[in-house]
């Protein structure tokens, strides 16, 4: 759980919601998703609208629902009858450019931020290390200005599955390249 509540300081997500066990909640969309994932206490649905989302919490806790459109992930972070964890101090350095910026900006993101190079591969380590641990090591991440290229995800599931899991490691919104 602690883990969870790192992550969940780690990157902003689209929207943060606090909603209560047992209550289901419609939240309008802007974005075009292809599917919807979620993890934690938390079931969601793409609505027939398709400008909607069904959220239904079934317990207490923190959980994220992951929206997949075409070029991006965007996420809704959700607190179930629970507060979100209080944000991490604002990073000291003036922009991430080596691995112990990137730990500052990973535990306080900002709405801009500039990177160097090895502040570039600190992230693209870090991702390939988030792949490692959900058991996708067989994945290879690939970053870009453009976004994030997985290399290696066998089908649909597997490629939505890397995403969740390198979405804690990336700063700034997840992009698709390719």
């Amino acid at each position: 759980m602690t883990l969870l509540l790192a992550l969940l300081l780690a990157v902003p997500a689209e929207l943060r919601l606090s909603l209560h066990a047992g209550e289901h909640h419609i939240e309008k969309i802007s974005w075009l998703a292809e599917a919807v994932e979620s993890e934690g206490p938390l079931r969601a649905e793409l609505l027939p609208s398709g400008n909607e989302l069904l959220l239904e919490p079934s317990g207490r806790g923190l959980a994220r629902a992951f929206l997949f459109t075409r070029r991006e992930v965007k996420v809704i972070e959700v607190a179930i009858d629970a507060a979100f964890p209080e944000p991490a101090p604002l990073p000291t350095c003036a922009a991430v450019k080596d691995a112990a910026c990137y730990a500052q900006f990973r535990a306080h993101p900002l709405p801009r931020m500039v990177f160097e190079l090895e502040g570039l591969q600190a992230e693209a380590k870090s991702a390939q290390d988030e792949l490692s641990r959900a058991g996708l090591g067989h994945i290879s991440v690939a970053i870009s200005p453009w976004g994030v290229k997985l290399i290696g995800a066998r089908d649909d599931p597997e490629k939505r599955r890397a995403l969740r899991a390198v979405w804690p490691a990336i700063l700034g919104p997840l992009r698709l390249d390719g």
